[in-house]
């Protein structure tokens, strides 16, 4: 084998990045800070990104130094650089490619928690909206329009009037993985995710960050839930404390 068997404290772990959970068969849950990049934009090295060290785009994993245990890190999934929470790596490619195919599969639930301006209309929804990718200017960007169904469950966990008027914290179910799905989806029923510089509200979005200093979105992966090998592996980490409504 390789390093599985490594201290993986040694890992070269980008700025805030933390192991929350170590699992079977090389499985790790990393805790990953908002502003932190998944992986490097352009592969090689990335000092913002999840692991300082180099990432192949081609093998979708990084590249750990002989000094920090050497071999290499499997990426399973991503999330965008502006959420925060759990994410995903394997030691072993067998277990990075099981893993990859329950999520290919659709078979990996995952929980969102998210800070939006607005009151939903219900505590609780199913929300079905076709999602359309783009590239524009050598980014991709996704928008509502004929492309790929997308799905999730919305349940609201509370509410209250912060300096920019009425707001929502919001649990939010994917039951699909379109580009950026959650962020359209919560803009397109004028619940648009506080910082989110893309698909928000960027008057209430400024009016937030001078009252409070916060610039960072408000979206982030608090659960995933995977089946390995006959059972069920879970991972969470806590929502952040900036997250409460009270105080925004």
């Amino acid at each position: 084998m390789l390093a599985e068997n490594k201290p993986s404290g040694q890992w070269p772990l980008g700025p805030g990045v933390e192991i929350v959970r170590e699992g079977p068969a090389g499985l790790y849950a990393l805790s990953k800070p908002r502003g932190v990049r998944s992986q490097p934009k352009e592969g090689g090295k990335d000092a913002q990104a999840l692991f300082t060290c180099s990432y192949s785009l081609r093998d979708e994993a990084y590249h750990i130094p002989p000094d920090k245990g050497g071999g290499k890190v499997w990426l399973l999934h991503r999330l965008d650089g502006g959420t925060s929470g759990v994410i995903l790596v394997a030691r072993e490619e067998q277990t990075a490619a099981e893993v990859k195919y329950a999520f290919a599969q659709h078979r990996v639930r995952k929980r969102y928690v998210a800070v939006v301006f607005g009151w939903p209309e219900r505590v609780n929804a199913v929300w079905k909206d076709r999602i359309e990718v783009i590239k524009e200017k050598g980014r991709v960007r996704a928008r509502p329009g004929n492309g790929s169904w997308a799905e999730a469950v919305m349940k609201e966990r509370g509410r209250g009037q912060g300096v920019a008027g009425a707001m929502s914290l919001l649990e939010l179910e994917p039951k699909t993985g379109r580009t950026h799905q959650l962020r359209i989806q919560c803009s397109q029923r004028d619940l648009p995710i506080v910082g989110d510089r893309t698909y928000g509200d960027f008057e209430k979005n400024r009016a937030l960050a001078k009252s409070t200093g916060q610039h960072g979105m408000f979206l982030h992966a608090e659960r995933v839930k995977v089946p390995f090998r006959g059972n069920d592996w879970e991972a969470s980490v806590e929502v952040p404390k900036h997250f409460d409504i009270s105080k925004l």
